[in-house]
């Protein structure tokens, strides 16, 4: 990272000042794609809105580039989540520091234990599209209207899903309530409607598990007679696949709405966690 911000001194050095905004419109940066989507939401066609993470690409390990520097030294804002998940944040905000970039910390205010995945409650979205609008009204006052506007539409979009996702769950048993994961990034999910998860890998989706803890979720699923392991497209399904043949499990997707895996791919945040109850539903209800 030293010598990427020693790169980035020399581009904004001899470029001597930033590219004008051609469009005249707010440039809004988001550190991955679900923050990317929820900025959209809100921004709609007053802001030109673009998200750091190459297609493809998981999260938690990436770092940007100097060229990436060097856009977000022309950027207004940027939205990140923070508790963790941008490792890189630090060092680009000293970077930057000079600039006029504003750096928005959307899990400010929101309680989340050693988990930085604080979205995939929608409880939560709600508070963090409550900043990003905020932010786009003091950067462009003169479209405050739209953005309010476009903050109570989606609001009422995620009052509905968590009432869906509550009445949903709520008639599961309790014991039923045991769902085994790939990836250690359920946390937010679980509190909030009372599942519980155990995951294969822990928070770094790309870490693998000892033996020993391969051992321990085996038997787990055969202890709880847990019919579905859990997966996510970023990350390889290698190991889950391999306890899957061993138990005699069926593999679902869960999706944490981290990336896309496709040039193109227009995702939506509402869509996909409805999909991910569908599957919820599927794993917890399946006979």
């Amino acid at each position: 990272m030293k010598k990427i911000i020693l790169a980035l001194m020399l581009i904004i050095i001899s470029t001597g000042c930033s590219k004008p905004k051609e469009s005249g419109k707010p440039v809004v940066y988001t550190s991955f794609y679900a923050i990317f989507d929820f900025a959209s939401e809100i921004a709609g066609d007053k802001a030109e809105v673009y998200d750091m993470i190459p297609v493809g690409t998981e999260p938690h390990e990436w770092e940007p580039t100097v060229r990436d520097m060097a856009r977000l030294n022309d950027a207004d804002v940027l939205f990140y989540n923070g508790l963790g998940m941008e490792s890189w944040i630090d060092s680009v905000e000293a970077a930057l520091e000079a600039s006029d970039l504003e750096f928005v910390k959307l899990s400010e205010g929101i309680q989340a234990e050693n988990d930085p995945h604080i979205w995939l409650d929608p409880c939560n979205v709600k508070t963090m599209c409550r900043s990003i609008t905020d932010t786009l009204v003091g950067i462009d006052p003169e479209n405050s209207a739209f953005y309010e506007e476009n903050f109570t539409r989606y609001s009422s979009e995620l009052d509905a899903l968590d009432r869906d996702y509550k009445n949903t769950i709520n008639s599961i048993p309790d014991e039923n309530r045991k769902i085994v994961v790939s990836h250690g990034a359920y946390g937010s999910l679980c509190a909030a409607y009372g599942l519980e998860q155990v995951a294969v890998e822990g928070m770094n989706a790309e870490s693998e598990p000892s033996p020993a803890k391969v051992e321990e979720i085996i038997k787990f699923i055969n202890k709880n007679s847990i019919k579905y392991i859990f997966y996510e497209e970023l990350v390889s399904p290698k190991v889950a696949q391999t306890i899957a043949e061993e138990t005699g499990c069926r593999l679902l997707p869960l999706d944490p709405f981290e990336g896309v895996s496709e040039k193109g791919d227009k995702r939506d945040y509402i869509s996909v966690m409805r999909s991910n109850l569908e599957n919820i539903k599927t794993a917890l209800g399946d006979e």
